[in-house]
């Protein structure tokens, strides 16, 4: 059996392989190994790799985990908060409900008090209208106060200017139509007369009394001297006639200066008492004494008698006004006008 095997390998040595070739299987080998281990050492690194991986992603999981749990934490305290809110908004819902409520009422009730107001103010200002109104018309008719019957017509058109009912507008034209009429029948200013008078009776002390001669010159008709009377004048000295026709001067000159001075006195009196009839008659008085008693050739007594004159003519430039159209209209107004509703029925609206 040796022999056997001694022979095969005689027989195969002549049939043994290339040395190249063995090289070539060896480097092969070699690389065969070398990829091997590279593919280790890769397949162990990727192994490590993935570990470290799945450690990085297994505390990522853990942190989102964790953040995922108050996240959740959060969400639940805020779905609580939202909870509360709104429980609170619909419990402001409900009050904001209850104060629009109160404030429709406000609204209501502010309305219904302006009204009254307003009634209340035009009731005001209407009193005294009417008030004005009777007072102008009393002092014209009972004192012929036409200035002061003016004023109080004035006023009175003031206030019903500011009574905002429009239904008193024609109150207020017919209170101005009987202005005016006032104003066109109002004498001249009482205080210039007055003033006249008062200066009237300061000259009466140096006014000169009439003489004899002077009040027949006075009453002659003026004509051009003739050959009787140059004789007639010659003799006037020896010879005097005189006829008692009332005109002669009185034998006391005091009493001619101290009626004068009445007559002045009265008509001043006359006047402050709106008395226009015994204002006329005394200055008329006045008049013929200035005219009877006084040289009437002299410039003071001329002046006297002219100032006196102005006075009579002082007089209303229109007719005498015709008053209480417009205080009857007014009253017939209120009367007609709808009594205010009392502010106690609107206090109660106010409800919450």
């Amino acid at each position: 059996m040796t022999d056997d095997i001694d022979d095969d390998a005689t027989e195969r040595k002549p049939r043994g392989r290339p040395p190249g070739l063995a090289a070539l299987a060896i480097l092969v080998a070699i690389v065969a190994l070398a990829v091997a281990a590279w593919s280790v050492w890769r397949l162990h690194r990727f192994a490590h790799d993935e570990l470290a991986a799945n450690k990085q992603q297994a505390a990522t999981i853990a942190t989102l985990q964790s953040q995922l749990a108050a996240g959740n934490q959060q969400a639940q305290a805020g779905s609580q908060r939202i909870g509360n809110l709104e429980t609170k908004l619909d419990d402001l819902r409900n009050t904001t409900q209850g104060l629009d409520r109160r404030i429709a009422n406000l609204e209501t009730a502010y309305t219904t008090l302006s009204g009254q107001q307003q009634s209340g103010h035009d009731t005001l200002l209407l009193n005294d209208a009417e008030m004005l109104l009777r007072t102008g018309q009393q002092r014209y008719e009972l004192f012929h106060d036409t200035a002061g019957a003016l004023k109080a017509y004035t006023q009175a058109i003031a206030v019903l200017a500011q009574v905002q009912n429009p239904a008193y507008a024609p109150v207020r034209a017919s209170a101005e139509t009987e202005r005016d009429a006032l104003a066109a029948a109002a004498p001249p200013s009482r205080q210039t007369a007055l003033n006249t008078l008062s200066s009237l009776r300061s000259k009466v002390a140096a006014l000169p009394l009439a003489s004899v001669e002077s009040a027949a010159a006075a009453s002659a008709p003026p004509q051009k001297p003739g050959f009787w009377s140059r004789v007639g004048h010659a003799f006037s000295g020896i010879v005097s006639v005189s006829r008692d026709n009332g005109s002669h001067p009185l034998a006391d000159t005091r009493f001619a200066r101290q009626t004068l001075a009445l007559d002045l006195a009265q008509a001043q009196e006359s006047l402050l008492a709106f008395d226009d009839d015994t204002y006329r008659a005394a200055l008329q008085r006045a008049d013929a004494m200035l005219a009877a008693q006084f040289d009437t050739r002299d410039a003071g007594v001329q002046q006297a008698r002219t100032e006196i004159a102005g006075l009579l003519a002082q007089r209303g430039a229109g007719p005498a006004p015709k008053l209480g159209g417009a205080l009857a209209q007014l009253q017939s107004l209120r009367a007609s006008q709808p009594a205010a509703p009392a502010p106690a029925s609107t206090a109660g609206g106010v409800k919450p």
